[in-house]
């Protein structure tokens, strides 16, 4: 069954035409907001969501236009919501949890969970020696952008190998310098995510050192710009847009094949690089319950323990959970 009629018209005109109670104390609307005059412009990163979206058909008959605008990673995407230029975005555990703890700008308001972790691995070249993470003692290691999902895993596994940060050399790389650099051999290896991976995977022949099993939650996060939370049009085509991004994702379980290809085609990706990340980006939208919340905080506390996260982080006071708002 496709997503447009598992969406309920009902619920729909519900959502458009109502703004949810909110859990931050914002008023609701005086009267009904009219969404056909509604811009919601939302961050994606290498393309992945757009084309899970456009190819589930999940948008159609929103009831307000949708402006993407693509990141190669979360860092940008979140800078972007804090500058107030995109309202809503797609990032990782770790990168949101920087974001709130450098800034009271930005909200999480929905949740979603990859059993395949989006292809997150340290990888090295095929013909690399290092055969273990212990191995990347005194090695340059980029795990992409400082506070990322990929640094994350980088300093869990070093932890669980008995080393820290400081036994290796770290240099932080946006993914196309990275690429570049682990194909030259100025680093040694490459803590990342897909579509990164799976290029390298495919297009390089690199090896999968550590995966982030045991070492990553897996969770992801809708996070919204607060200025447009506060804004009741925004907040209603945001609220809408949640539902329907997660009825795209169970689309998607149902829909590999048809899912790659519009991957390939939006991105000009191989259909072998192309179906590798869409197996691989299947996730469920989750309600931000008090376990999520838990389980985010531990995460927060190891990165403020590891000394990237310079402030501490409250999650559950950065929470304003839209997937099950109700008018």
């Amino acid at each position: 069954m496709s997503v447009r009629r598992r969406l309920l018209p009902a619920l729909i005109a519900a959502l458009a035409l109502a703004l949810p109670a909110c859990s931050n104390g914002s008023a609701a609307p005086a009267g009904p907001v009219d969404l056909s005059k509604v811009t919601l412009h939302v961050g994606d990163q290498a393309g992945i969501q757009q084309a899970l979206l456009q190819a589930s058909g999940a948008l159609n008959g929103a009831p307000y236009a949708v402006q993407w605008a693509e990141f190669p990673a979360a860092a940008p995407l979140l800078e972007s919501l804090r500058a107030r230029a995109i309202d809503i975005g797609i990032a990782g555990d770790a990168p949101t949890l920087n974001a709130l703890a450098a800034s009271n700008d930005i909200t999480i308001v929905a949740g979603n969970r990859s059993p395949q972790q989006g292809g997150l691995a340290i990888i090295v070249p095929a013909g690399s020696p290092i055969k273990t993470v212990a191995d990347l003692r005194g090695h340059t290691v980029s795990p992409t952008t400082q506070g990322s999902i990929g640094h994350y895993l980088l300093l869990q596994a070093l932890a669980q190998a008995g080393l820290t940060a400081q036994d290796v050399k770290i240099s932080f790389l946006q993914p196309v310098d990275a690429a570049a650099a682990l194909q030259s051999g100025a680093i040694d290896a490459w803590s990342t995510w897909d579509p990164y991976t799976a290029v390298a995977q495919k297009e390089q022949g690199v090896r999968v050192l550590r995966d982030a099993t045991g070492l990553a939650s897996g969770l992801s996060f809708l996070d919204a710009s607060n200025n447009s939370l506060d804004n009741p049009s925004l907040r209603a085509a945001m609220t809408d847009f949640v539902h329907r991004y997660n009825q795209a994702l169970q689309w998607a379980q149902a829909n590999p094949t048809e899912l790659t290809g519009i991957y390939a085609k939006l991105t000009g990706r191989s259909q072998d690089v192309a179906g590798l990340v869409a197996q691989r980006s299947q996730r469920s939208g989750i309600p931000l319950t008090p376990d999520v919340v838990a389980e985010l905080q531990r995460v927060a506390d190891n990165y403020r323990r590891y000394g990237v996260l310079h402030n501490d982080v409250v999650v559950a006071q950065r929470i304003d959970d839209l997937g099950t708002a109700r008018s």
